[in-house]
């Protein structure tokens, strides 16, 4: 896995959870991706080594579970692919 994506239900929850992980993690804020294509249309990456804290953050605000989901992205181009991450 190259990196990780959270998707959003809303643009407030991506937003909501850019602020929460800043203090956390470097986060990227970036359109999600087609593969995935679930959501508000914006999604907030991060690198996998962080998805614990990531999850620890998020799982502490206001934002229910449901709200957002967590993917791996692995490659680019025409070789990216991306997985749930329970």
């Amino acid at each position: 896995m190259d990196y990780c994506v959270i998707s959003f239900e809303s643009t407030q929850g991506a937003i909501l959870a850019q602020k929460l992980l800043e203090g956390v993690c470097p986060v990227q804020v970036m359109p999600v991706l087609r593969e995935i294509s679930k959501g508000c249309g914006i999604s907030v990456r991060f690198a996998p080594e962080h998805l614990d804290a990531v999850r620890t953050a998020l799982a502490s605000s206001p934002l229910a579970p449901g709200e957002y989901g967590f993917y791996g992205v692995t490659g680019g181009g025409k070789t990216l692919s991306t997985r749930p991450l329970s």
